[in-house]
């Protein structure tokens, strides 16, 4: 019975237990890594997803801030100017001062 249990120290078992032994740990590496990649990809994608609403934020910002700047001069000239009430008036009720030609351009139509 001795003798079948005296082959345990072949060198070629032992070879083939080492190349085990790594392909072992290789494997247990990369499950590790796909973990990590499955834990980490969803935060990913929400920091990204974050990042394009902040971005659109920041562009309606801007607009209104361009708008907020455009209502304020009007503010000031309508509160300030009486030429600029003047004209407002005259051109909403269509009117003219004696001797004043006015031109009125309409745009153009595209004919498709």
């Amino acid at each position: 019975m001795r003798a079948a249990y005296e082959d345990d120290d072949d060198p070629r078992e032992d070879w083939f237990r080492g190349l085990l032994n790594r392909i072992l740990y290789l494997l247990v590496f990369l499950a590790v890594i796909i973990l990590l990649v499955c834990w980490f990809l969803p935060l990913v994608r929400e920091e990204q997803k974050e990042q394009s609403a902040l971005q659109a934020l920041k562009e309606q910002v801007a607009h209104e801030r361009t708008t907020l700047n455009r209502q304020s001069k009007k503010l000031n000239l309508l509160q300030n100017d009486r030429g600029y009430i003047e004209m407002l008036a005259r051109d909403k009720l269509d009117l003219m001062k004696p001797g004043e030609t006015i031109f009125r351009l309409e745009p153009m139509q595209d004919d498709k």
